[in-house]
């Protein structure tokens, strides 16, 4: 996969949250979440 189809495949994680237990979320990002966490209300859609 390339750097688009995995941006694509996690913008449709967020965009759809009430698919997936947020433990689910977690193990399906294709990037170590501890390096790119933000307080979700500076997250802008």
């Amino acid at each position: 996969a390339n750097g688009g189809e995995l941006k694509t495949g996690y913008l449709s994680i967020v965009m759809d949250p009430d698919e997936l237990p947020l433990d689910e979320h977690c193990e399906r990002l294709p990037y170590d979440a501890s390096k790119w966490e933000f307080p979700r209300d500076r997250l802008k859609l």
